[in-house]
C-alpha cells in the first residue's frame, strides 16, 4: 500500500508518524512490526510516498489509524506540493478552534480536549485552516488569541520542525488527539495537539 508522510510527532524517545492512504485517503499511524512507535533513525520524511504492508490494528478510539508494518518494500517518490494534495484530497476544517472535531472539544485552562467516549469523531488526527494567526509562547504552545473575550486557546506542539514565531492564518495545519490520559479527578482525556503545518 502506498503511503504519504504527512507528520512526524515526538512521543518519548521515539517517534509517532502519521501518513495518507494514497489509494483511500484513509489517515494512519505507522506502527513497528511489533506495534511500537518508530525509532528516531527510522527512515520517513515529511512529503514521501512509501510503500508499505501492513496490518490494520486499531488503538482504543479515536485512535484507530495504527497499522503495524510487516513489510517495507522502499521509497516510491516524494510528492513535490503538499498542500495541494491535501487541498485535493482531504477533509479541511475551517474556522476557528470550534470547527475542530465537529465542535466535540471541550476546554479547560486554554487546553482542548476530548473525554466523552459517547461522542467521539471517526478518528484523531484532521488538516485544519485556522482563521487567524496562531503565535508561539517561547516553550510549548501555539496561541489562539481571543482579546475581545479575554480568553486564549493554547494548543501544544509536538512537531519535529522548529517552531516559528507566528503560524499565519489560511496555513493548513495538521492537529491529532494525543492518546487516552488518565488526569486529575480520574477523568480520561485525549488532549489536542498541533503536528505541523504547511
Amino acid at each position: 500500500m502506498e503511503v504519504l508522510i504527512t507528520s512526524k510527532t515526538l512521543w518519548g524517545k521515539n517517534f509517532c508518524i502519521g501518513g495518507i492512504e494514497i489509494a483511500t485517503n484513509r489517515f494512519v499511524r505507522l506502527m513497528t512490526t511489533i506495534g511500537t512507535y518508530q525509532p528516531l533513525n527510522a527512515p520517513y520524511q515529511i512529503g514521501q510516498i512509501w510503500d508499505l504492508d501492513y496490518y490494520n490494528r486499531p488503538s482504543l478510539p479515536p485512535h484507530v489509524e495504527d497499522v503495524w508494518i510487516y513489510r517495507n518494500n522502499g521509497l516510491v517518490r516524494n510528492i513535490p506540493n503538499l498542500v495541494n494534495y491535501i487541498i485535493q484530497n482531504c477533509l479541511i476544517w475551517n474556522g476557528d478552534f470550534n470547527v475542530l472535531y465537529g465542535g466535540r472539544l471541550s476546554w479547560t485552562n486554554g487546553s482542548g480536549y476530548l473525554n466523552n467516549p459517547n461522542n467521539l469523531p471517526n478518528n484523531s488526527v484532521g488538516f485544519w485552516i485556522c482563521n487567524q494567526d496562531l503565535h508561539w509562547d517561547g516553550s510549548q504552545y501555539y496561541i489562539y488569541q481571543r482579546p475581545l473575550f479575554r480568553t486564549n486557546k493554547k494548543i501544544k506542539y509536538k512537531g519535529v520542525v522548529p517552531p516559528i514565531s507566528i503560524i499565519p492564518a489560511g496555513t493548513i495545519i495538521r492537529v491529532s488527539l494525543a492518546k487516552w490520559w488518565n488526569g486529575q479527578g480520574g477523568e480520561n482525556r485525549c488532549y489536542l495537539q498541533l503536528s505541523g503545518w504547511y
